[in-house]
């Protein structure tokens, strides 16, 4: 697998092994903030969220090389994480029929089998994303930026949208300092019910998250492959279980005329301002000074108890299964912070004179 980005990121391992990592190139001198990485590591577990997989793990970063007294040396920085609560023997009985709109059957096409728990494809690899991500929160902190998110949409349940133009570093903070972030709290216990609901019946709902980033200098990014959404999406749709990316107004803006979407532009306080955030901060490629507005949507868990058609690719006949294991009912819930790892490790790619 090639690795991605200007830093180089390359994570591997999978869900079954007993280790995973990754590995990144950083400039010498940054001291990692130990606070800010086990408080992202924490948010992707999740482990107080109704929803979630009862498989714990420490997620304990170790440290194999690149880092010294906690501050980088300029090589390549190697991180690994054990795993010891993985039971393969919930697979046993359906290694050849493959999960459907999971992995699977593509995997056993391409490499010759289906992958214990994903593999490397699994949810569980989002950890060593995390990590990366929380090292890339702490150099856009350095330059002045910030990023974050809520949920926006759970199974239907929707919170409260961001103010375009008016979203501030005290809501970002607070949002990531709550064990379930949403703007609206009233949100919150219809967003669980749902959850709740479809997990009773052995189901999983699907969800959205709102992510906003701080700060950005006019002109991050370039053009073609090198524009800001490019570089955000395609680390966007790293993170497993994401089906769609859009920003500032999104889809919608194909239905308005432009003299709607356009974002007139005035002098606000001596100041550029705009009217309107239709863009989501974003024009060519590159950061225009209003906030970077996205929504990312993560599909319901495929693992899911009730009974599913399948085939068993041995015999060629067609079956149905019933996926046993530990499962998110919704994994946007832990998604948000990946999500949020993947935005930070987007815009840093874009970053000059790292």
């Amino acid at each position: 697998m090639r690795p991605w980005g200007s830093i180089k990121l390359d994570i591997y391992g999978g869900s079954h092994e007993k280790r995973m990592g990754l590995t990144m190139e950083l400039p010498k001198g940054l001291r990692l903030d130990g606070e800010i990485i086990s408080r992202d590591i924490e948010r992707r577990r999740g482990v107080s969220k109704k929803g979630v997989t009862s498989r714990t793990e420490a997620d304990v970063p170790i440290y194999i090389s690149g880092v010294r007294g906690g501050v980088t040396t300029g090589d390549t920085l190697r991180v690994e994480f054990e795993n010891s609560d993985f039971r393969p023997k919930d697979y046993a009985d359906i290694s050849s029929l493959p999960r459907p709109s999971h992995c699977d059957y593509p995997a056993y096409i391409k490499y010759g089998g289906i992958p214990s728990g994903g593999g490397i494809f699994s949810g569980r690899m989002t950890l060593p994303l995390v990590f990366a991500g929380a090292v890339a929160r702490q150099l856009l902190m350095q330059r002045g930026m910030t990023a974050g998110g809520h949920y926006y949409d759970i199974g239907g349940a929707w919170d409260s949208p961001f103010d375009p133009l008016q979203v501030d570093r005290h809501t970002l903070d607070r949002l990531r300092g709550s064990d379930f972030p949403v703007l609206d709290v009233s949100a919150r216990r219809a967003m669980e019910d749902r959850i709740g609901e479809a997990a009773e019946r052995g189901d999983s709902v699907g969800g959205s998250v709102e992510l906003c980033a701080l700060g950005l200098p006019v002109g991050t990014g370039g053009p073609l492959w090198e524009g800001l959404e490019s570089s955000i999406a395609s680390i966007m749709y790293a993170v497993p279980g994401v089906k769609g990316v859009e920003f500032g107004a999104g889809f919608r803006i194909a239905d308005m005329h432009g003299s709607d979407a356009n974002d007139g532009i005035r002098i606000k306080d001596g100041k550029i301002a705009f009217e309107s955030n239709n863009s989501g901060g974003i024009n060519g490629g590159m950061a225009n000074g209003a906030p970077v507005l996205l929504r990312v949507a993560f599909r319901p868990t495929p693992s899911i108890t009730q009974p599913q058609h399948t085939v068993n690719l041995r015999e060629l006949q067609n079956a149905r299964i019933t996926v046993g294991g530990r499962h998110d009912s919704c994994i946007a819930l832990r998604g948000l912070a990946a999500a949020e790892a993947a935005l930070c490790l987007g815009i840093l790619n874009c970053m000059e004179g790292l």
